[in-house]
């Protein structure tokens, strides 16, 4: 039976290659954050005990009795201050219609989060985004380029609890498309008004891995490349031993208790607790660490867990977002960014239609009008970028 007339068929347009990666991936990484928040901070054993075998074509649920009794708050797919973050750094994009700095993203930035009402889905009404409440690290960030006019290439603080920039990347890795290096160079350069040290680092290789995914011929071995390429001091070693300890035939609980143990190398937390059998991360100032002080030889957590999901799950969503979300701890900052790659490499073929309809139903947004509108702001980007280029070219010749 033909299920389609042919005058529909002849009707369709085709849509732009890159229209349907960006609009792909800003699905997958609203799913990816709804889909984690309910269990943010837990420990693997608590989410496997709480919601054991879960069909990932369905969001968790709220876990919160509060956030039960209300109907708020996180659960169902509502997305949190990751995915809000993004779309603020698009809206920044949209209107200065060009590359950003430090100067740009403090001014323009903080503006979209204090002076911008947008739905926040947790809230279920329109609010100011940084009034979500942000995390910490963002209204610290407001203190510091708002409030005391700090100079935004010194204005940046944080490292271990400041993992928010890593996650917000994903629009300049767009803007960027095809040109990694560009994009972890602007991520940097503007990045170090948000925070520092391997923090910033991490925003940065996530901004080249999405420029690469972003490309015409991406695959996932070239973004995890380009990732291992880009990354700098503690940030790349972290990278290199998560994916050399990545074997994706292990079951999901060796993959994790091996990801785990190669992070704490990283997390700058005292030797005597390496001795542990699953040691748990503590507080700056406590328990005699040195965690989230800068580092060139520390690491935040999402990045290693980012690219060893990915390459763990082999190019499968649900095996990838599973792996994630059984990982636990920060899962839904490392769910967006992972997910929202694949998608970016692959396009709106690996997104399962229910979840983003559902998750576009939960936090009133279309995902691919966003991406069309942005879209129009990267082709500008780009023709400026060209005629930078031409003149360049002109000075070459003479």
């Amino acid at each position: 039976m033909l299920l389609f007339s042919l005058e529909v068929f002849a009707q369709a347009e085709p849509e732009p290659l890159l229209l349907d990666k960006l609009s792909a991936a800003l699905a997958a990484a609203a799913i990816g954050d709804g889909m984690g928040a309910p269990v943010e901070s837990w420990s693997p054993k608590a989410v496997k005990e709480r919601f054991p075998n879960w069909d990932f074509d369905r969001f968790l649920p709220s876990t919160k009795p509060k956030d039960i009794e209300s109907g708020k708050g996180k659960g169902h797919g509502r997305f949190t201050d990751d995915f809000l973050e993004i779309e603020a750094l698009i809206r920044v994009y949209q209107t200065h219609e060009d590359h950003l700095d430090a100067y740009d993203y403090a001014e323009l930035f903080m503006k979209e989060m204090t002076e911008t009402k947008v739905y926040v889905p947790e809230r279920k009404e329109e609010r100011y985004p940084i009034d979500r409440p942000a995390f910490w690290p963002e209204r610290y960030m407001y203190h510091q380029v708002v409030i005391n006019n700090a100079d935004p290439r010194s204005s940046g603080k944080g490292n271990w609890l400041n993992n928010g920039f890593a996650s917000i990347t994903l629009p300049t890795g767009a803007v960027n498309a095809g040109d990694p290096w560009k994009a972890y160079d602007e991520a940097a350069s503007m990045g170090i008004a948000h925070t520092e040290s391997f923090a910033l680092e991490a925003g940065a290789v996530n901004a080249a891995a999405f420029a690469e995914a972003f490309s015409k011929d991406a695959t996932l071995e070239s973004v995890i490349s380009i990732a291992r390429e880009v990354a700098k001091d503690g940030t790349k070693l972290a990278l290199e031993d998560a994916l050399a300890a990545t074997d994706p035939s292990d079951n999901l609980a060796t993959w994790i208790k091996k990801v785990r143990r190669v992070y704490l190398n990283y997390s700058q937390i005292p030797p005597a607790l390496l001795k542990e059998e699953n040691p748990e991360v503590p507080h700056q100032n406590r328990s005699g660490s040195n965690v989230g002080r800068p580092s060139r030889i520390g690491s935040i957590e999402n990045l290693p867990v980012t690219y060893a999901a990915l390459k763990y799950g082999q190019g499968d969503y649900n095996k990838t977002l599973e792996a994630i979300i059984y990982y636990a701890r920060d899962c839904e900052s490392i769910s967006l960014v992972a997910t929202g790659l694949l998608a970016a490499i692959h396009g709106s073929e690996v997104v399962l239609p229910t979840l983003w309809k559902a998750s576009e139903a939960e936090n009133k947004r279309n995902y691919r009008e966003m991406a069309r509108a942005f879209l129009r702001t990267i082709e500008t980007i780009h023709h400026k970028d060209r005629a930078r280029l031409d003149r360049r070219e002109s000075i070459l010749k003479e």
